[in-house]
């Protein structure tokens, strides 16, 4: 099985925390592995892996930034997402997606723009398979890449499941640890006092910037969790990079670049190298530190990036 979804910048933090919020009761077929077509600006310009059951819980707003508001009941279902090297724009096959696309709860109008009545479609194997062809082996390349994805996911359960059952931790600091985790929060808060924009893209919109901690959230103790110079503010697309160790930083910022990079990656997002970004502060050196020596290059944190070349 597989999934289409149609996300509106209004929705995007849900992908910048890692899931899909639904109301609709078919979301509760959605298993672990099955892959999401995510669907955007008239692009598929991203994919999803479901990483786990969806549950009960209630929609989160866009908030403020110092809070969140919360709306309906409904399904949170956990998703892995990856930039695409190579977006897929339906319209250009539009014949083809017509013929295989239902009348009924279609994802596409016959337009081939977004049907905004569907936000979350089940979508069958024909159509499935179109995708897949057009996409040029990059859905296999995610498939590949999912026991380590999985892995890497199952390490932060278990330090979260380890947070979770601790004594003697009071209700308050164990939310804003919780929230740590996905980039939220306190957490996120502290890290915009020291950073502003995306170091490589320079991009200033808080809205399309994650919060990732340089020494990873698993491995960091509580008040590491919390500092704020244990995080950057990064584009999605280079927040995948340096949470798999295929960048990093000097403490001059000086940008390194893994050897398992498939070169058009950078060029192709608009960075040429040699690239510095300007030093960082002394704190967040001390986090770079372990950032290149434990997660840099490491095999853990080096998986290869949808539409990359193996070594």
């Amino acid at each position: 099985m597989a999934w289409w979804v149609n996300q509106s910048q209004t929705r995007r933090h849900e992908l910048d925390a890692g899931y899909l919020w639904s109301q609709a009761a078919e979301v509760e077929d959605a298993q672990p592995g099955e892959i999401v077509y995510v669907h955007s600006g008239g692009r598929i310009g991203m994919l999803g892996l479901v990483a786990g059951e969806a549950f009960p819980a209630r929609q989160v707003m866009s908030g403020s930034r110092h809070g969140v508001r919360r709306g309906a009941a409904g399904w949170r279902l956990p998703v892995h997402f990856e930039e695409l090297l190579q977006p897929l724009r339906p319209k250009d096959h539009l014949a083809e997606f017509r013929a295989l696309l239902p009348t009924q709860h279609s994802p596409l109008r016959a337009s081939g723009d977004a049907n905004s009545t569907v936000y979350l479609a089940r979508i069958d194997e024909r159509v499935a398979a179109l995708l897949r062809r057009r996409l040029g082996g990059q859905v296999e390349e995610l498939l590949l890449m999912a026991p380590t994805l999985r892995s890497a996911e199952r390490a932060d359960d278990v330090a979260e499941h380890a947070l979770r059952a601790r004594q003697g931790l009071d209700a308050g600091t164990r939310k804003r640890l919780l929230a740590a985790r996905r980039g939220q929060g306190v957490y996120r808060e502290n890290v915009e006092r020291y950073e502003q924009a995306c170091r490589l893209s320079g991009l200033l919109d808080r809205r399309h910037l994650r919060a990732r901690h340089i020494k990873p959230w698993r491995e960091s103790n509580d008040r590491e969790k919390l500092d704020g110079c244990n995080g950057l503010l990064l584009s999605p697309h280079f927040d995948q990079l340096f949470e798999r160790g295929l960048i990093t930083f000097e403490d001059n910022g000086e940008l390194r670049v893994a050897r398992h990079l498939n070169p058009a990656v950078l060029p192709a997002w608009g960075v040429a190298l040699p690239r510095n970004v300007g030093a960082f502060q002394a704190g967040q050196c001390n986090y770079l530190a372990y950032h290149r020596l434990e997660v840099f290059e490491q095999p853990a944190g080096g998986r290869r990036m949808l539409g990359e070349q193996g070594p």
